[in-house]
């Protein structure tokens, strides 16, 4: 059994909500998608970026809807019934620079 000091962690000490590197999974999907969009600007499925990601399929759901709202940001483009997403116009414009 762990024997605890008794002291609550002080602003000094990284916890788990001041840590910067714990990112939510959508953080992550953003991050995975535009690097995945920076090194190569053609269609993807949804898979790469969870791969990219560290992610599992139990956060496919918010991969799907972290996707679509890039899509509506202009990002990303992408057809209804669709597996394959498309770099979008903001993506065209900041990364590709086209």
């Amino acid at each position: 059994m762990a024997q605890s000091t008794g002291t609550p962690p002080t602003p000094d000490t990284p916890t788990e909500a001041t840590n910067p590197d714990d990112a939510t999974v959508r953080d992550r999907v953003w991050d995975a998608t535009l690097c995945l969009l920076a090194v190569r600007p053609i269609p993807f499925q949804a898979w790469r970026v969870r791969r990219r990601a560290g992610l599992g399929a139990s956060h496919d759901r918010t991969i799907r809807r972290t996707l679509t709202v890039m899509a509506e940001a202009g990002w990303l483009e992408h057809e209804p019934n669709s597996k394959w997403w498309h770099p979008g116009p903001k993506a065209d414009e900041r990364l590709t620079g086209e």
